[in-house]
């Protein structure tokens, strides 16, 4: 399973968006989902130094592929108040780690699905109004199995 209730914030504090990567990756630390947690911080450091990963609809996704993963995940956090993320206010955050050697495809997949997904104001608002984390794992289930 991608996502499950550990590695989903509810209500973070964060407030900037190295502090919600840092909070998000102690969560999939804590699930057993990495190998090595500052090696992950990293990865995904770098890859939002290269190109933001606020994708717009007050939505980011920083992700890292590498061999600090042990297992693909999806952690998710909401920021009632909202993060600054290079220039744009974000409320959802959508943080994706993947192992190196995994399928080019599936991450790819990950990504694709998550980025469709928040074009749908539906699913954006269904995720911004609920306090539920099961609720949260349905939205994102059911929004990957469409399309």
């Amino acid at each position: 399973m991608l996502i499950s209730k550990k590695l989903i914030n509810m209500n973070i504090q964060a407030d900037n968006k190295n502090g919600i990567i840092d909070q998000l990756a102690i969560l999939a630390n804590a699930d057993s989902r990495l190998n090595d947690l500052d090696a992950f911080r990293q990865a995904v450091y770098d890859r939002e130094a290269e190109v933001s990963t606020s994708l717009g609809y007050s939505v980011a996704v920083p992700h890292g592929k590498t061999d600090a993963v042990r297992e693909p995940f999806v952690c998710f956090a909401k920021s009632t108040k909202g993060v600054m993320w290079n220039n744009q206010l974000v409320h959802l955050v959508f943080m994706i780690g993947v192992p190196l050697d995994a399928e080019g495809n599936d991450y790819l997949n990950i990504l694709a699905n998550i980025a469709r997904n928040i074009m749908d104001e539906e699913f954006r608002d269904d995720l911004f109004k609920t306090t539920d984390k099961n609720q949260v794992i349905n939205i994102i289930n059911n929004g990957e199995r469409e399309g």
